[in-house]
């Protein structure tokens, strides 16, 4: 249980009920080694699993590195998949876990300063002011102030701002209490605000 997990760790997955979807007929058909079928899975949740590794990397090329190879190791594991749970949490840790250590590479290649490029003010309140620089012409430097933070906080604004989910749902994906999911994501926003408070 406290073993950390690897790459292939499928422990976030979501258990579907009822009669089998499209999707897990593709999964069933991909693990009897269906090429065709695996293609389709990637189609399915290539966007949205882009999406999530950019906002935890802020680097086009690095995302399209991780992506690709976080559906390599996915059709290397498929025949480990659980059929009956849904795909996109198992092929998004995989991809979380990637990007983690990729992440831990560069920062003992460059100091913290030198990878964001930005400064710290004194801190602001004013929460909702976040939702809007990720809409405007400011984003790029609020994603460099997103990848400056330490990796706990950044999963869970990450998760909480790009996948959309709820504080239950990132309890679950993290294995950690709501209460942490709550207060990470305080810290992850005063964080945040200090460092864009000029843009503010």
């Amino acid at each position: 249980m406290n073993k950390k997990k690897s790459e292939d760790s499928d422990s976030s997955q979501v258990y579907t009920t009822g009669s089998k979807s499209d999707e897990q007929k593709l999964i069933e058909s991909a693990q009897n080694g269906n090429k065709s079928a695996f293609g389709k899975l990637i189609r399915l949740h290539q966007k949205r699993l882009f999406r999530f590794v950019y906002g935890l990397l802020n680097s086009f090329d690095m995302t399209e590195d991780i992506v690709q190879e976080t559906f390599v190791k996915a059709f290397q594991k498929i025949q480990t998949f659980k059929t009956g749970y849904a795909f996109y949490p198992w092929i998004a840790t995989i991809a979380r876990n990637l990007s983690f250590n990729l992440i831990q590479r560069e920062e003992k290649k460059e100091s913290l300063d030198k990878l964001t490029e930005v400064g710290f003010d004194p801190s602001s309140t004013d929460i909702s002011a976040l939702d809007k620089l990720l809409d405007d012409e400011n984003r790029k430097r609020l994603y460099k102030a997103i990848l400056a933070l330490p990796v706990k906080y950044r999963t869970v604004f990450t998760l909480r701002h790009f996948e959309k989910m709820d504080y239950a749902e990132i309890a679950s994906y993290l294995k950690i209490p709501p209460g942490t999911v709550d207060s990470r994501l305080h810290r992850a926003r005063q964080m945040l605000l200090d460092a864009v408070k000029d843009l503010l």
